[in-house]
């Protein structure tokens, strides 16, 4: 069970949502704009990030700018087999969304490589070792949209 959300948490993950601070000592500004220390800033967000309520805090670098490949991909896999598959796609770096959904293909997952071979390399792996087909969904325009969760 998930540890609920005090007032303070969700001023937190309002603010880290809409604007991380860029300064030597984020931690502080976080505290001074929510009214605690900086002591206390990181432990929250540390027990935020433990239970599960933040999954990472880092950049959203524009990957077509940096040369990379991307790539949706959707998968069945059966039931009995799905967890190992989470777990092996979860191990390879480049995975940014991975999720089970209700459906034919029912485990989509998003994967970044720098270069298109790198993504068939691993995806083949990947049908080779659970005997499936992993259907690919390359962008083919890319619309990006602010998403925000008020707590």
């Amino acid at each position: 069970m998930k540890q609920s959300l005090d007032e303070i948490d969700r001023k937190i993950l309002n603010l880290i949502q809409e604007e991380f601070p860029l300064t030597q000592r984020p931690f502080t500004a976080i505290g001074k704009q929510i009214g605690i220390t900086e002591k206390e800033a990181i432990q929250r967000i540390k027990r935020l990030k433990e239970t599960g309520y933040i999954r990472r805090i880092g950049p959203v670098l524009e990957r077509q700018k940096l040369g990379y490949a991307s790539t949706l991909c959707g998968i069945h896999v059966d039931e009995n087999k799905i967890m190992a598959a989470v777990k092996e796609i979860n191990q390879q770096k480049g995975i940014t969304h991975n999720y089970e959904r209700e459906g034919e293909l029912n485990l989509w997952f998003t994967i970044t490589k720098k270069k298109k071979e790198d993504i068939g390399q691993f995806v083949q792996e990947l049908e080779k070792k659970f005997s499936l087909k992993v259907y690919q969904f390359p962008a083919k325009r890319v619309f990006k949209i602010k998403t925000y969760f008020p707590l």
